[in-house]
């Protein structure tokens, strides 16, 4: 990812779920709208999500802080389906690699949609 974006490197593309250790940042590409993934991030965080400035939020779990920047990345198209894409990067920081991974468990879990 550029430098202009904080220096993320992408590490996962579309999982659901994490797998291994949680970095202190990465980026994940998610098939929603940016209006879409900031409804579903409320909803998942009822405590309290904090929004920095347009396509940034942030979360916060006791020391635990997680910023969330989201990047329309236009339309993937599979056949006759169009589906929207984003790019959202995730940055920890006050937490251990335990925290991180909890705090993004609760986050997968609570934000997945159905589909099939």
């Amino acid at each position: 990812m550029a430098a202009d974006r904080g220096g993320l490197t992408p590490v996962s593309s579309g999982a659901a779920f994490i797998s291994g250790p949680v970095l202190e940042t990465f980026e994940r590409e998610v098939s929603a709208t940016p209006a879409q993934f900031e409804r579903d991030l409320r909803t998942a965080w009822p405590a309290g999500v904090e929004t920095v400035a347009p396509g940034h939020f942030r979360v916060q779990d006791g020391t635990t802080r997680l910023d969330l920047r989201v990047e329309s990345r236009g339309v993937r198209r599979l056949g006759m389906f169009e589906l929207p894409v984003i790019a959202v990067g995730y940055r920890f920081s006050g937490a251990g690699e335990p925290e991180r991974a909890r705090l993004l468990r609760m986050l997968d879990h609570a934000m997945l949609r159905g589909g099939g």
